[in-house]
């Protein structure tokens, strides 16, 4: 466990990262004949709006990579925090009506419609000596502080007092989230315009990312247990946000000091609002890797976040959830490993189906098996759990590929804007699941803490279970239409800099 008030240990090491530089090496691009027509590759004939340096073979050391995969860390030990507990602590804990807690993440994902592009706007707009995106890294995550201990706060008010305070703290920690996620993720894109680099360097933040959730899973219960307060449960709560967020703090300035952008644009006009509908309806492959997210996003949300309600009720064993999630973590990042070796065999698309069905496959063996038989329970919990984050790595690096060919179609570059998707979604299928769970919840006649029903209980069962195996195989669809290659890739970056070299 780290321990938040050793900063100087941690930092320490951050320092010797500074002044790493990846070795640039040049490569002269020339654009290919007898590209397909029909393509946005027609528009290669499009003024540019954004210029870049010349992006051409590259190096990027091992420990900017890591440096990179850190800035990862302490976020997604909070968002674990914040995806897989907040809402028990709003309905067993504080006191809110699930209905009325599926309502403020229904509010707040609304604004986040909103809000989440204008971030990624903001961000491309962004011209600093640090760069566009690393200025973001730096100021953006002490404010996670104050606003992650309010959400885990419990004052003493009336249910629609409770309500309001849960929906105000709940949206402006969803910002802060927005203001740090969509430039670390965006700036994946401007450390190389090289997709087999982009590949290798996304493996290193999804990585750390699991080895986030995978601690966060097993010492976040201890933590809340070890912080709470008898008479003051919510102190657990908001002790352990404020680790969270002190760990993500430093994280980020990690990241911070050591990863250096390349893509360098140079843009005359500036983004508007107006735009974003064109930036991304211009885009089929962003808006196919979206849907597809979406999908198996509310899968493996809505998982993580019934295996407490399954542990308690199902198992009749609260702390049994530390086991049931906390086993998953070697297979979780035993399919990650997998990833670079799967895509060079199979390519992007091919092998994010293979892990989507194996994913789906683990799940319905998990849905048969029932929770009487508890040791094939965690078989196939586990053999679902190699399939669990790897798609996640590959459809960051599909997003990153979009920008070159967005940018062909549109004439602007737009890391920030598109990468805002990512975001939002996250957001989205954390909230779209909540609301789902929480009305289901109702439905099957749910009571907090209480002895639930044979009905409750199948149903607690199924959610867990079921939900994942469908939102898998729904998730195939897009992903088969996706139409981007490796071949197709370098074709529209060669046409990019040509295009470029001739304005």
């Amino acid at each position: 466990m780290i321990v938040p008030l050793a900063t100087s240990s941690t930092v320490f090491p951050a320092s010797l990262f500074i002044g790493i530089r990846s070795l640039l090496m040049q490569k002269v691009y020339s654009l290919q004949d007898g590209m397909d027509k029909g393509t946005p590759f027609a528009l290669a004939c499009v003024p540019a709006c954004a210029r870049l340096s010349p992006m051409e073979q590259q190096t990027i050391r091992t420990q900017e990579k890591m440096a990179y995969g850190f800035g990862c860390f302490g976020q997604n030990m909070l968002y674990n925090l914040m995806a897989n507990f907040l809402l028990f602590f709003y309905t067993d804990i504080f006191g809110i009506l699930p209905a009325a807690a599926g309502t403020i993440l229904l509010v707040a994902r609304m604004w986040d419609a909103i809000n989440d592009p204008l971030m990624g706007m903001l961000a491309d707009r962004t011209h600093s000596r640090w760069g566009k995106f690393r200025p973001y890294l730096l100021f953006t995550p002490i404010l996670f502080l104050p606003f992650a201990v309010a959400s885990f706060s419990a004052p003493q008010f009336s249910h629609s007092g409770k309500v309001v305070w849960a929906a105000v703290t709940y949206i402006c920690f969803g910002m802060i989230y927005t203001a740090s996620d969509v430039p670390f993720w965006a700036m994946s894109s401007t450390i190389s315009e090289d997709t087999k680099v982009r590949s290798s360097v996304v493996v290193y933040p999804r990585f750390m990312a699991t080895v986030a959730v995978a601690l966060a899973t097993l010492a976040t219960q201890p933590l809340i247990l070890l912080f709470s307060v008898e008479g003051k449960p919510e102190r657990g709560y908001q002790m352990t946000s404020l680790v969270y967020s002190l760990l993500t703090v430093i994280c980020f300035l990690i990241a911070f000091l050591a990863v250096k952008e390349r893509v360098v644009t140079q843009d005359d006009q500036k983004p508007r609002f107006s735009d974003i509908p064109k930036i991304f309806l211009s885009n089929k492959p962003l808006l196919l890797v979206i849907l597809s997210g979406f999908f198996t996003g509310i899968g493996q949300t809505g998982k993580l976040s019934m295996l407490i309600y399954y542990a308690k009720y199902n198992l009749s064993n609260e702390l049994l959830y530390t086991l049931l999630a906390g086993i998953n973590i070697p297979f979780i990042l035993l399919g990650i490993a997998t990833v670079p070796l799967l895509t060079r065999r199979l390519g992007k698309k091919r092998a994010c189906i293979v892990y989507y069905l194996i994913y789906a496959l683990g799940s319905l063996g998990f849905f048969l098996v029932g929770w009487d038989n508890f040791v094939l329970l965690l078989f196939f919990n586990c053999i679902s759990s190699i399939g669990m984050a790897s798609p996640q790595v590959i459809q960051t690096a599909m997003i990153a590929d979009t920008i070159e060919y967005g940018e062909l179609a549109t004439g602007r570059r737009s890391e920030g804007t598109i990468f805002s998707s990512q975001t939002f979604l996250a957001k989205l299928t954390a909230a779209v699941t909540s609301i789902t769970i929480a009305a289901t919840l109702a439905l099957i006649g749910y009571q907090p803490n209480a002895v639930q029903t044979a009905t409750t209980l199948a149903g607690i069962h199924t959610l867990t279970t079921l939900l994942p195996f469908a939102a898998s195989l729904l998730g195939i669809i897009p992903i088969l239409f996706y139409p981007l290659t490796e071949e197709r890739h370098r074709e529209i970056v060669e046409a990019l800099h040509q295009r470029r070299q001739r304005d």
